[in-house]
């Protein structure tokens, strides 16, 4: 415990406290009560609420000061059951605060925390300290200091100097024995004072660790972390290094010579951290909503409200409102229409999958496997942490009777003005084309295929590549939008293989017309594979692009791929 503090122990409405002194009476009574019930408070502002917890600004009923305040939340017995024998997340931060203050380590100032428990089980945690109201996060900071804005030279000091201050204090918490194990951009905050110095400040701490000597795999954890959640050019991070090692202490120095290390375990990191983000969909988060019984399964994205969800449902399933409802296609297992609703007091139009499923064998199959819907939805929410573009998956709705599904719903936005690849290249590059289109033509082949490689570096392979799966969105001055779509055959790897590349490479080129020639279809590939390896590899992948193509019905497109020693068509 910091013992330039003065604490009180006390018991108040069934919660056991821990205050600073001066702050006994106001924390468990007034401030308890705001964040208890803080819709009907509107002088409190949450800043963020999860199912893990809620954090939110308090203002103090007496003195005005703003408090920033935790609560944890108990999200049944598989917690009861793991705090009974762990100290809480709020205890674990409280200590950890106090150990960083009693070492010199700048925090915010720890108020109280408090537990309220029952035959030593945890039911509800607190957590108060002091509110640093003008500091912001690090990874703000750090980008409004790119933006350009008054002198470059400024911008650019305001930048080494929170680098240099961000080394010096990560040594320091690594030299006095803490490994953080949470150490990212959005937890530390930094405050600048009207003399345009810096002060950072570390926070949220639940998950950090006191040791008495933090071995090298641990500081490699924490700098890897931390450099996935800033965006910083390889001279700054170079310099971060340099500064860390010259603030730690002497058997620390070798860890400038080890960004190769801190490289490959940020990359693992951050394998870890996308497949953790796409499961998100899945669980009740700050940005998804998750409602379960046993006749349905709902999962829908929070920026749609519930209402417009359920409006959408109930116009589709309604047969009088058929004529708010166009279908698209139709078949005894399938179902694609879309609808336009308010959401907001915004119109969006909405594309509508619904699938059915016939047949005991068939239903009682998907009690053990993803239904499409379900893989779609997952696969949807991957893409996007990912940096790739595809429509909006707005809900997924599993129906059941038995116990065994009966149908799924999908909800999707529906992108205006798009068209599937095919359409677009016959529309725009069907017809004889001008000197002048004929260069649009190879901007857009280059685009397109660059597109098409960013998907794949970044580990992601979809089964069913074909042109019809690939919508196209023409904006001003010749500029393009991919967006990705029929998801439910997409996997992601750490590295696609040759097979997979060169399946998805030949299932374009078979479902592109013959508009698309030959010069522009090798155009397409070296675009591709420039700059890496796989241009050396080009014979291999035309044999087996070709040798795909004369294995696909490609005649809905217009192509033919004649056998070896014949010409073929395109």
């Amino acid at each position: 415990m910091n013992k330039s503090c003065s604490y009180e122990a006390i018991k108040k409405n069934e919660v056991d406290w821990l205050v600073l002194s001066g702050y006994a009476r106001t924390i468990p009574e007034e401030l308890v009560e705001k964040v208890r019930r803080v819709a009907l408070y509107p002088e409190c502002r949450i800043i963020r609420e999860n199912n893990v917890r809620m954090s939110l600004f308090v203002p103090h009923p007496e003195t005005g000061e703003v408090i920033f305040a935790k609560r944890y939340k108990c999200r049944g017995l598989k917690d009861i059951v793991k705090y009974f024998f762990v100290p809480s997340k709020a205890l674990s931060e409280w200590k950890i605060m106090n150990a960083f203050l009693e070492r010199g380590i700048p925090v915010p100032r720890p108020i109280a925390y408090g537990e309220q428990r029952k035959g030593g089980c945890l039911l509800d945690s607190y957590l108060f300290t002091e509110a640093l109201v003008t500091a912001v996060p690090l990874r703000d900071f750090y980008e409004q200091s790119l933006i350009p804005s008054g002198s470059p030279h400024y911008a650019l000091h305001k930048k080494s100097m929170a680098i240099k201050k961000l080394a010096a204090l990560v040594s320091s918490i690594h030299a006095e024995g803490f490994f953080y194990r949470d150490l990212h951009a959005g937890n530390v905050l930094v405050a600048e004072r009207d003399d345009g110095t810096l002060s950072l400040y570390p926070v949220d701490f639940h998950k950090a660790w006191h040791l008495r000597r933090i071995p090298d795999f641990m500081r490699i954890r924490d700098l890897a972390q931390l450099k996935n959640s800033l965006a910083v050019s390889p001279a700054d991070q170079l310099r971060f290094l340099k500064a860390y090692a010259l603030d730690a202490p002497r058997s620390c120095t070798h860890l400038k010579h080890s960004a190769r290390r801190i490289e490959k375990k940020a990359e693992q990191l951050w394998r870890v951290h996308l497949k953790s983000r796409t499961k998100r969909c899945l669980v009740k988060s700050t940005e998804f909503e998750v409602q379960k019984d046993l006749t349905r399964s709902l999962y829908y994205r929070k920026t749609y409200s519930e209402d417009f969800i359920a409006g959408v449902l109930s116009q589709y399933g309604t047969p009088s409102s058929s004529g708010m409802i166009t279908v698209v296609k139709e078949t005894p297992k399938e179902v694609v229409s879309f609808t336009t609703r308010s959401n907001r007091g915004e119109d969006r139009k909405v594309l509508i999958k619904e699938a059915r499923f016939t047949g005991f064998w068939n239903r009682l199959r998907y009690c053990f496997f993803k239904t499409r819907a379900k893989r779609y939805w997952i696969a949807a929410r991957g893409l996007k942490v990912r940096g790739v573009a595809t429509p909006d998956a707005i809900a997924c709705i599993v129906n059941r009777s038995f116990g065994l599904p009966r149908q799924t719903i999908l909800l999707m936005e529906f992108v205006d003005h798009a068209y599937e690849l095919n359409d677009y290249v016959l529309k725009r590059f069907g017809t004889t084309v001008s000197p002048q289109d004929a260069h649009v033509k190879n901007r857009f082949i280059q685009a397109c295929a660059l597109r098409l490689r960013a998907l794949h570096e970044k580990g992601i392979y979809h089964a069913d590549l074909k042109s019809n799966n690939i919508l196209v969105k023409e904006n001003p001055s010749d500029a393009w939008e991919f967006y990705f779509i029929d998801l439910d055959s997409v996997s992601f790897c750490r590295k696609l293989s040759f097979k997979k590349r060169s399946n998805n490479l030949a299932q374009i080129n078979a479902s592109i017309a013959d508009c698309m020639t030959v010069s522009d279809r090798l155009l397409f590939f070296k675009t591709y594979a420039r700059g890496t390896l796989l241009l050396k590899e080009r014979k291999t992948y035309f044999q087996r692009i070709m040798e795909i193509g004369r294995q696909k019905n490609t005649q809905p497109y217009g192509v033919t791929f004649s056998p070896p020693g014949k010409q073929s068509t395109r």
